[in-house]
């Protein structure tokens, strides 16, 4: 019965997810379109990310004792999308402090080793920047993001399957269908750094699926890097990793 129950709230939450992730990609579009325009701000970038998710944002309702449900308010009308966005637009999912946030834009390239001592300012229509001799050089002026949609799961039981399942973690006897337990040593789950806060997110029963998209698009306005620095190093989860000369 159990097993039962998770394969009707299952496909349920997956079907939601996957809505999600269609709407990542957009998002990534947008953001990166953001950039170009306005000179590579992560402000811009997510802003514009988290306008085009909104009817994907969910907010916390009443539960029973310590669960914490949630729903997704509708976003049908000017003066719905306005509601939400007042208080979306701060970009917290937890209102204890923890920085997590609906919608992170992370800058893939250019890096400042790309750019290299180009000054405080890169122009984007420089010749010299856009037709240069050598193909690894024209990415200076091209902005390359990574969109991490920190989706909330909202269906109640299959949220949580979900997070610890996709961690590997070992699950109940019931919904592993009578199948052999491995070794508790290696069930054992070490989160890294980046997931600590997801970590944080799911001791408050909030579970999270980050859901990743990437972009790239030229540079339409000029890099300020002492305005908007940018990366020293691709933290990107997909790196856009470009073989060695």
């Amino acid at each position: 019965m159990p097993l039962f129950v998770f394969l009707i709230l299952g496909i349920l939450q997956l079907g939601l997810m996957h809505q999600a992730r269609l709407l990542t990609k957009y998002a990534a579009y947008k953001a990166v379109r953001a950039g170009a325009l306005n000179s590579a701000k992560v402000d811009a970038m997510e802003k514009a990310a988290l306008a085009v998710l909104l009817p994907m944002l969910s907010v916390s309702s009443k539960g029973s004792g310590d669960m914490k449900l949630a729903h997704i308010p509708p976003v049908g009308s000017a003066a719905e999308f306005r509601a939400k966005w007042r208080e979306a637009s701060k970009n917290k999912i937890l209102a204890e402090g923890s920085p997590l946030k609906h919608v992170e834009v992370t800058i893939c390239g250019p890096t400042r080793s790309d750019v290299g001592g180009s000054g405080p300012e890169l122009d984007f229509d420089d010749p010299r920047n856009t037709a240069p001799t050598g193909w690894r050089e024209s990415h200076r002026t091209k902005l390359r993001v990574q969109v991490t949609f920190n989706y909330r799961m909202i269906i109640p039981f299959a949220d949580w399957v979900i997070y610890q399942a996709a961690r590997g973690r070992e699950l109940r006897k019931e919904l592993r269908m009578y199948s052999k337990p491995r070794d508790p040593d290696q069930a054992r789950y070490t989160p890294g750094p980046s997931e600590s806060l997801l970590e944080q997110a799911a001791a408050q029963k909030v579970y999270i699926a980050p859901i990743r998209a990437t972009y790239t698009m030229r540079m339409q306005s000029n890099f300020f890097l002492n305005r908007a620095a940018l990366p020293g190093s691709n933290e990107c989860v997909f790196p856009f990793a470009y073989p060695a000369p």
